[in-house]
């Protein structure tokens, strides 16, 4: 399920809205419930826990204070047995024996954490479970914190060594032509450093928001920076390149999936040594990074290029044998995204011994997939038990959303790092003025002695309202400024847009999210779309991109103008309002700069896609695309209401990237109602005249027309009065275009139908129908596989008229009296008609004079 102990393979480097399912993060106010997991409510000084076990007896708790797990690993000779000092306390609940085990735990010190285990003589404890210190009768170990004092918040700091080496170079490389060697690679200058040394704070910053400000991952950074080798030393080596040490880092090939290098443990008191044996600590780190920057010789652009590579993670599992959970990448990646993402998987890992390691008690895996259950094509059956896809969108928009979900009780029982107090005067949850942290209200530009310093919403909701992901993914050295939209502290509107953050669906984008209803056509040149406001905009170096949206119920249509220097956007669409990973109406787009641009799917499915793209005379990009309704397409909707999330990241050809929202994050906007009549699309049908048809039938002329009952010929008519449906068929047919022309009149419901050969039921509510003054001669529409689309003035009136139907170019067209009125995308294209139909019935009095055909020849 979790994987934990295993290697975690993450893509490479360089790559590819958050809702109510979040937890509400909150001050340390007391009391904090969580009333459905083992640690229930937290106090200041109390904590109310809940259990079963494996058969009634006494309630008794195990408790003692500390910031050490009883499993840190010792040496021999400073082996201890935590639980057997004599500051542990015995905690014992109400006389009697229970299954179900409630207890108050009080007298205990506000900000402190907590270790205890739960008296259970009838359970038998599993061989991992004894690892992490069961001993029975009692279970194994768990933790929490209290909650803090008064204008103080309590915290969880991990801390986590680094270790960073720079200065790696493949010498091989640098021999390819053994008479000419590469000249040495430069070091990497103190604002290289610098800025890797920023990627990590990004990603603290990252980790400490989105958990409501409970985790502060504090990372410890070691920098080897002397120049080191990757791979073998050639005999003919001279020079600098002579006798240069092997990184430690290098695991015997030139790249070692998935993170590219070996993995080994950081001595913090002797850094440079290369170690593989587990290393005391007397506040043991329980987790660690390696990264390399491995440099290669490219002969053909005479450049020093970095390795990139995705990143490798083994989980926490040996912490008890003095092995930290760690992670290993290189260098020439996002190094902000490697650090997150892998240290992330190294978060799971904590949450599953941490927590209860059960569906609702983890913290998730950033991998995300649906859950399922299927069964193969052999017999068997595979599933994904828990779910990890949500409403979200790509990368970092993965964690933050997930990592949202866990409370702060969850939180504050994290078994590993130490628990602490920082200063929160104002009780907002958000710390005050502390530079150790990766942000507090200072550096916020939030007041400190306000809760609220907008009026409107606690600072640490105004903080939250981003998820501080920094660019999407690019090599750490082309990567431009932060971009992730900040709010305003100091403003109840940060975008502007007349809304207060607090009731704003999107309090950072200026943008309405409502997709307007109006026909768009898809022709490359961008003239239908002046009125249509923007849903998404970009201006930053030089570079500028609008985006458009518009549906008309038959599609949904997109426009991308670009200007500026730039090589491709990617673009993500979730149709179904499910997350990007659902599955479900979900694709992405690569469009790429050209003469012209082009658009292709880069992944998942766009049957019916349509696109037209143009080079206007400024130099600037027109990308216009379409998605129908229905059909083949991987959308359907009726009217106005669907939801379309998207999310845009423009890149440039040295891989530089720039998102239009917060990155990766999906801006879900609503289709609007359908408001009046559009017109028709080109190429409407024309009337079918007698020299079109393939097949006429007249009531002296009817063979092969199936003549439903209580049909009658009179006057040169076939004439129907009855109230129930009866049809005059042409069967057996295999069309996929087809015109159907009828001369008749009704006092009312004067209907056509197309049936495909599955349907056995043929009425007026299955397949293709349109119908002329229904509903007692008061709607004209076409009713599409039980969808009504469409709506027309005209209704029945006394004498004769000609109605048509007509399926063609992936359209449903409606004429009435030779002229259209009625139109809508096909839902189903490729389906074959078996049968056309006049309908009588519904007390139309209809009468029937020539029915004609028209099928492809």
């Amino acid at each position: 399920m979790n994987g934990f102990g295993k290697s975690f393979l993450c893509p490479l480097g360089l790559g590819v809205s958050l809702l109510s399912a979040w937890a509400s993060p909150r001050a340390d106010t007391p009391p904090l419930y969580d009333p459905t997991r083992p640690v229930m409510e937290l106090g200041r000084d109390y904590a109310v826990l809940q259990y079963y076990t494996a058969a009634p007896c006494e309630t008794r708790v195990q408790l003692r204070e500390s910031n050490l797990p009883a499993t840190a690993w010792r040496p021999p000779n400073l082996k201890k047995d935590l639980w057997s000092a004599p500051t542990v306390r015995e905690v014992r609940g109400a006389p009697g024996k229970r299954l179900y085990h409630r207890i108050r735990l009080t007298g205990l010190k506000p900000g402190t954490r907590y270790y205890y285990r739960v008296y259970d003589p009838a359970y038998r404890p599993t061989a991992e479970e004894r690892r992490w210190g069961a001993s029975p009768p009692w279970r194994r170990e768990y933790a929490f914190a209290t909650l803090a004092p008064q204008g103080y918040k309590t915290i969880i700091r991990l801390p986590v060594k680094v270790l960073i080496m720079p200065n790696v170079v493949n010498v091989q490389s640098a021999y390819a032509d053994p008479a000419n060697p590469a000249p040495p690679p430069p070091a990497l200058t103190p604002q290289q450093i610098a800025r890797i040394k920023e990627e990590y704070a990004i990603a603290a910053r990252y980790f400490w928001v989105n958990s409501g400000m409970r985790l502060w991952v504090d990372f410890h950074i070691f920098i080897d920076d002397r120049w080191q080798r990757w791979g073998p030393e050639p005999e003919n080596a001279q020079g600098f390149y002579k006798g240069l040490p092997l990184s430690r880092a290098y695991a015997g090939v030139d790249f070692a999936p998935p993170g590219g290098g070996a993995f080994t443990i950081l001595d913090t008191k002797d850094p440079l040594r290369t170690n593989l044996e587990p290393v005391y600590e007397e506040k043991p780190y329980a987790g660690q990074i390696e990264q390399a920057f491995p440099r290669r010789w490219n002969p053909q652009s005479r450049q020093w290029e970095f390795y990139n590579s995705g990143g490798g993670t083994l989980g926490v599992d040996g912490f008890p044998d003095g092995i930290p959970a760690r992670s290993q990448f290189l260098g020439g990646g996002d190094t902000a995204w490697l650090v997150t993402h892998e240290f992330h998987h190294q978060m799971e890992s904590y949450g599953a011994f941490s927590l209860a390691n059960r569906e609702d008690e983890r913290i998730v895996f950033n991998h995300p997939e649906p859950r399922y259950r299927r069964t193969n094509p052999d017999g068997s059956t595979s599933q994904n038990a828990w779910n990890t896809a949500g409403r979200h969108g790509e990368h970092w928009n993965v964690m933050a959303y997930w990592d949202r979900t866990l409370t702060d009780v969850q939180w504050l029982r994290f078994y590993f790092g130490e628990a602490i107090t920082v200063r929160d005067a104002d009780g907002d949850g958000f710390p005050d003025d502390d530079p150790r942290l990766p942000l507090d209200e200072k550096r916020f530009g939030s007041d400190p002695r306000k809760p609220r310093t907008d009026g409107q919403i606690s600072d640490l909701q105004k903080a939250m309202l981003s998820t501080w992901a920094p660019a999407p993914l690019q090599n750490t050295f082309v990567k431009p400024a932060f971009q992730s939209k900040r709010p305003n502290p100091r403003n109840p509107d940060s975008d502007g847009d007349g809304i207060p953050d607090g009731a704003d669906p999107y309090p950072l984008y200026p943008w309405t999210p409502l997709i307007p209803y109006m026909r768009v056509q898809v022709d490359g040149n961008g003239d239908d779309w002046d009125a249509i406001p923007p849903a998404g905009a970009l201006n930053q170096d030089g570079r500028q991109l609008i985006f458009k949206h518009a549906h008309d119920g038959d599609a949904y249509y997109a426009l991308f103008l670009v200007r500026g220097e730039w090589a491709h956007l990617h673009v993500g669409y979730d149709g179904e309002g499910k997350g990007i990973f659902s599955g479900e109406g979900t694709f992405w787009l690569d469009i790429r700069n050209g003469e012209p641009p082009t658009v292709r799917v880069a992944s998942g499915k766009a049957e019916g896609l349509q696109w037209k793209a143009s080079r206007q005379p400024d130099g600037s990009a027109v990308v216009e695309i379409s998605v129908p309704n229905g059909g083949n397409s991987p959308w359907f909707w009726m009217g106005g209401g669907r939801e379309i999330g998207v999310s845009i990241d423009l890149y440039t050809a040295s891989g530089t990237g720039y998102s239009v929202y917060e990155p990766y994050s999906l801006f879900y906007c609503r289709m609007m109602e359908l408001v009046g009549v559009l017109p028709p699309p080109a190429d409407a049908p024309a009337e079918l005249s007698a020299g079109a048809a393939t097949m006429r039938f007249t009531p002296t002329q009817s063979n092969g027309l199936v003549i439903g009952a209580g049909w009658r010929v009179e006057n040169d008519a076939w004439v129907y009065d009855e109230h129930e449906e009866s049809h005059l068929r042409i069967p057996n047919l295999t069309a996929t275009e087809f015109d159907l022309w009828v001369r008749f009149e009704a006092q009312q419901d004067g209907i056509l139908g197309a049936f495909l050969p599955t349907t056995t039921e043929m009425n007026a509510g299955r397949d293709y129908i349109v119908f002329v003054g229904g509903y007692l001669n008061t709607r004209t529409r076409l009713r599409l596989f039980g969808m009504e689309v469409g709506d027309s003035e005209v209704r029945m009136t006394p004498g004769v008229h000609t109605l048509q139907l007509s399926r063609r170019n992936g359209w449903v067209w409606a004429l009435f009296d030779g002229k259209p009125i009625l139109w809508a995308r096909d839902p189903n294209p490729q389906a074959v008609v078996g049968t056309l139909a006049f309908i009588g019935g519904y007390s139309g009095k209809q009468r029937v004079y020539e029915i004609r055909v028209r099928l492809p020849r």
